[in-house]
């Protein structure tokens, strides 16, 4: 059986005292699928509706009715008031994963695609209403919209949204965060001076204690060689 693949655009919820809540999106066929009419028109030039109904029960389904339909809407009106064709999609969903659905549409997003089931099948091979056809050695989905102007849905997947948030400059870790350069405080400034200028003058002293003690040896060492000199 052909998957037919849908991409939404647009959506609002309709809420209504006593009765089951309906999702409602505009859709149009995902980039890259194609489906031809009988009519000789192609389903992807067509604006579609997608409906999602919430089914209050356990969940349980019987049969492929409980799910939903696709349903072709011939062009009607004359003139100005000519109405261009279009397509309905029905589905019944679970309360559960309808809430979930609805969450989705709340916060903003939509589905990212979803695909359905549809047709009767009579064969293991062979579907009645929406099949393949092979032309050229390629092959086509084609929907008899004069024939099966409505298709059951018998399955159906959406594939939801999951944001995924960049990190933020908090949540590095330690071992990850890259240490800046350091610089000196005035006060640690001036005191690298006073150790300066005290290693200097101590320096200073020590050169000249050390001169005057040369001096006085070379003083001494010249009168012991007069001495010397005279004895002689």
């Amino acid at each position: 059986m052909p998957l037919v693949g849908f991409r939404p655009t647009k959506a609002r919820l309709i809420i209504e005292d006593s009765k089951a809540s309906v999702l409602v999106m505009k859709v149009v066929v995902y980039s890259g699928d194609s489906v031809k009419l009988a009519t000789g028109d192609r389903l992807e030039d067509l604006t579609g509706v997608l409906r999602v109904r919430e089914r209050k029960d356990n969940g349980a389904r019987n049969g492929a009715n409980d799910l939903g339909s696709l349903i072709y809407i011939a062009e009607s009106g004359l003139a100005a008031d000519l109405s261009p064709a279009k397509y309905q999609i029905n589905i019944a969903m679970a309360s559960a994963k309808f809430d979930t659905l609805v969450r989705v549409a709340l916060s903003g997003r939509l589905p990212t695609k979803f695909f359905i089931d549809a047709g009767e099948r009579i064969s293991r091979t062979e579907t009645r209403g929406l099949g393949y056809e092979a032309r050229a050695g390629k092959r086509t989905k084609v929907w008899d919209t004069l024939a099966h102007r409505m298709l059951l849905v018998t399955n159906f997947t959406f594939i939801l949204p999951i944001d995924v948030p960049e990190p933020r400059a908090n949540d590095v870790t330690p071992h990850e965060t890259i240490p800046g350069p350091s610089f000196a405080t005035n006060a640690q400034v001036a005191e690298l001076i006073d150790d300066l200028l005290v290693f200097h003058g101590e320096t200073k002293n020590t050169l000249f204690a050390l001169m005057c003690i040369i001096g006085i040896l070379a003083v001494a060492a010249l009168v012991v060689g007069l001495v010397l000199f005279q004895r002689a």
